[in-house]
């Protein structure tokens, strides 16, 4: 465990973390905190929503899990709110927690209640979206301010979502970046033949998007670029891994641009194995987020590009939110303007045009994450911060060198 590594065993603590998004249930925020919980080296328990299949992956972890029924279908469900209070303080008690995490903004609440009522330690932790669409809002605004500025400490999931909390005026010394990891299983291996006969790829030149159908994400421009693309890479084809929203409006934009035989929608992709064989037999890893302004919509970081990476693969990326920090410019991927077609035909024409530049970004991405994205050391960043927090005051460490190659 990390803490037992650096000589502390003593120190640890026993954490509560309470999530509304929490694994068997998929995505990125699911895995960040599924790996935190079972990478740290203080004593976890979870406390999170019903999903269906929970009791099977639940007696495979090595933490203890409750399940309570709240927050279903991972929205925030004001009914829910009291139960969810109640479950949240019953569990902090027999658990004896010395401090609890909350996984969403607005969660955070109910810290700041027991804070205030019960003089318990609470951390919030926070990825960029969570804080930013509330701006609208002069309520909830003042809210997420006071629940920021209450904390005994805020963990951020990149340097962007740190500048975002102080933007709330809260003191730079509470809050810890915590980066998403990558799971050691992902990594460079040769292309699934079976995979590249199933949906015809054998020969073609495949560009691969991982990640929720949602309007953010950026599908659409690259759907929207393709046919530029295939004037330059005639073999070019579009692998979209996910499902969500945008699904049918996706199709039809498909059909719209005379692309839709080279656009492969993948859904049901729901395990390492299966998605480390679409990264591992693609040739670049291509999601251009954008920030959509009237929502607060923004990548706070983007585990996927780590999980390309670590598969051998460069990024074409948009520059976004905190996505600066998942992929370097230039150095283990190309950062274009999200909202640009030209940019994003050039960036993809280039790499398929200089194989030099292709590789040499794909294998500096590759050291980049297997030497500084691993969890067991990202989580002892987390794991110090935490007993900071519950011994006295949070004392945060730097996060320089995960972002720098």
């Amino acid at each position: 465990m990390a803490i037992a590594r650096l000589g502390i065993d003593k120190g640890k603590k026993k954490v509560v973390l309470v999530t509304g998004v929490f694994p068997p249930g998929i995505g990125g925020m699911q895995q960040y905190y599924y790996h935190l919980c079972r990478t740290t080296g203080h004593r976890m328990t979870v406390l999170a929503p019903i999903y269906g299949g929970d009791e099977a992956f639940d007696r495979g972890q090595p933490y203890k899990v409750i399940r309570r029924r709240f927050l279903q279908q991972e929205k925030i469900q004001i009914s829910s709110w009291p139960r969810l209070l109640y479950h949240t303080l019953a569990t902090v008690r027999t658990e004896k927690a010395d401090v609890t995490i909350y996984g969403y903004i607005l969660i955070g609440l109910i810290g700041l209640l027991l804070q205030l009522f019960f003089h318990r330690k609470y951390v919030v932790s926070v990825h960029g979206k969570d804080l930013l669409e509330f701006r609208r809002f002069w309520g909830l605004h003042r809210l997420c301010k006071l629940i920021l500025k209450r904390a005994d400490g805020v963990l951020a999931n990149s340097r962007f979502t740190k500048q975002i909390v102080m933007n709330y005026g809260v003191d730079e010394r509470k809050i810890q970046v915590v980066y998403p990891g990558v799971a050691a299983k992902f990594d460079q291996g040769e292309k699934d033949r079976e995979l590249l006969k199933e949906h015809d790829l054998l020969g073609k030149y495949v560009l691969l998007t991982v990640g929720r159908l949602v309007k953010r994400k950026g599908h659409d421009k690259v759907i929207e670029a393709l046919p530029a693309i295939v004037e330059q890479v005639p073999q070019a084809v579009y692998i979209i891994v996910g499902d969500g929203p945008e699904r049918h409006n996706l199709e039809r934009l498909a059909e719209l641009h005379g692309v839709r035989d080279r656009v492969i929608f993948a859904s049901g992709v729901n395990n390492i194995e299966q998605l480390q064989r679409y990264y591992q037999s693609a040739d670049v890893f291509i999601m251009t987020s954008r920030l959509l302004e009237d929502k607060g919509d923004v990548e706070g970081f983007g585990i996927v590009y780590l999980e390309a990476a670590s598969c051998g693969l460069p990024s074409v990326a948009g520059r976004t939110g905190g996505v600066a920090e998942a992929v370097l410019d230039k150095t283990t991927g190309l950062l274009v303007d999200p909202t640009s077609i030209e940019a994003i035909v050039t960036a993809v024409t280039r790499l398929y045009q200089d194989p030099v530049l292709r590789d040499s970004l794909a294998q500096a991405g590759y050291r980049r994450v297997k030497s500084a994205f691993q969890y067991e050391q990202i989580v002892n960043k987390m794991d110090i911060f935490l007993e900071s927090v519950c011994v006295g005051e949070a004392v945060p460490i730097g996060e320089e060198s995960t972002v720098k190659l």
